[in-house]
């Protein structure tokens, strides 16, 4: 999914202290309706690009912990967020993909209301900078001078601080803050069932293993939410640098469908070619985990390599702030780099692909490598709001569903270019 807009800005309050759908849709639902509507009713470009920032209390004094021990609880709040967001858009008729969609993407901010914003002149903190997304400090998000479009803040008292450290610290440096700013409401508080758990009880405790070789497979067909949820996590496990350690150069291997292996998915005529497919994906990931400051030069280096290699053709791109290599390979049976690629440590998956990590370590066992550490993502789902009242019952479960499946998006796009052609 491409575009040349400008992005807009959503500054969330910190998140309740229950993560369950009730609590998160009770402080988020407003905002996002305000600001999905807003963005979709404006139309100044094909595609509207959304930056949502939740900046939360939970993640600080975790840097130098193992990436493992925050991702269970991450990755949750993550499904949950863009769940609501399906919700939202499949309620209100807003596309995500299309002419007059938006492409919206969460970052998630360490961020501790008590602490004063540093004064202008004191030093600016470099660590998360140079770790790079998708967990960066409110600080680098300010320093970073993207120019926004527009600028969202949230009603309340907490939205109105956190607009206010973020306004303070980017307006401390030159250039000032640009963007049209505009209020948007804010959410409630509910007080969560002491019986029900914020997230679903892991399986096993999580290891204190680190990573710097992390791998994600998948189609990536039409990014989507589960898309950005799927690679979003899998960026997450990679380890940042310690502040008293060398900086370590990480890999992000995403393996990509080869065109040969989809020509008898559903309506195949509209499937994007895997080089469309691999910048949707480096055009999603890309501005979640570079994050340069004012006069740090070009960040971003692209090598293809297309005579065969370890992992087989692809794209490297090299991201120089973050020491992170993204490389998107193309795959041609349902292992890809993950057994031809020894340093890989961690794998990602989805409810989809949970059978794949054990067939993968299988393999990697009879070539006596050490197994995967893998790792599952939510489910995204529409929650309470399934198959409840509104216009034709169960419409609006078909509504999220076509905002979350390839398949849907194809059919759709089938279906309107069959009407166009009447």
């Amino acid at each position: 999914m491409s575009t040349s807009s400008a992005p807009s800005l959503l500054l969330l309050p910190p998140p309740p202290q229950s993560l369950d759908r009730a609590s998160l849709k009770a402080a988020y639902h407003p905002a996002l309706k305000a600001a999905l509507a807003d963005l979709s009713s404006a139309r100044l470009h094909p595609i509207a690009v959304l930056d949502i920032v939740v900046p939360w209390p939970a993640l600080c004094g975790q840097r130098e912990k193992p990436r493992s021990r925050l991702f269970r609880e991450s990755q949750h709040l993550l499904a949950e967020l863009y769940s609501l967001i399906s919700v939202v858009c499949a309620q209100r008729g807003i596309e995500l993909d299309g002419p007059g969609g938006i492409d919206s993407r969460v970052v998630l901010v360490e961020y501790e209301p008590p602490q004063p914003p540093p004064s202008q002149g004191g030093g600016s903190k470099l660590g998360a900078a140079a770790g790079g997304g998708p967990i960066i400090d409110l600080q680098t998000l300010a320093l970073t001078r993207r120019s926004w479009n527009i600028i969202f803040s949230v009603d309340g008292e907490q939205g109105q601080q956190v607009y206010h450290r973020y306004s303070t610290l980017a307006n401390s440096h030159s250039p000032p803050l640009r963007g049209q700013l505009r209020t948007v409401p804010g959410g409630t508080g509910v007080v969560a069932k002491t019986t029900s758990q914020t997230t679903p009880a892991p399986s096993h405790q999580p290891s204190a293993k680190t990573h710097s070789v992390v791998a994600v497979g998948g189609t990536f067909d039409h990014l989507h939410a589960g898309h950005k949820l799927l690679l979003t996590a899998t960026a997450l496990m990679l380890q940042p640098p310690s502040a008293n350690s060398q900086p370590h150069h990480r890999r992000l291997i995403i393996g990509i469908t080869g065109d040969e292996l989809l020509k008898n998915k559903k309506y195949a005529e509209q499937l994007e070619s895997w080089r469309r497919r691999e910048e949707g994906v480096i055009g999603f990931l890309v501005p979640l985990l570079s994050f340069t400051l004012p006069g740090s030069g070009e960040d971003v280096t692209r090598t293809s390599f297309d005579e065969p290699v370890v992992n087989g053709r692809g794209v490297s791109t090299h991201l120089k702030s973050a020491n992170l290599t993204i490389e998107c390979v193309e795959i041609q049976d349902p292992f890809g780099p993950t057994i031809t690629d020894e340093a890989v440590s961690a794998l990602v998956v989805s409810g989809e692909t949970r059978d794949g990590g054990k067939a993968v370590n299988d393999k990697r066992a009879e070539k006596g490598w050490e197994a995967l550490e893998v790792f599952e993502i939510d489910v995204l789902d529409a929650g309470e709001e399934e198959g409840t009242g509104g216009d034709g019952g169960g419409s609006r479960t078909e509504g999220f569903a076509a905002k979350i499946s390839s398949t849907a998006i194809r059919r759709r796009r089938a279906e309107e270019g069959g009407k166009a052609s009447l």
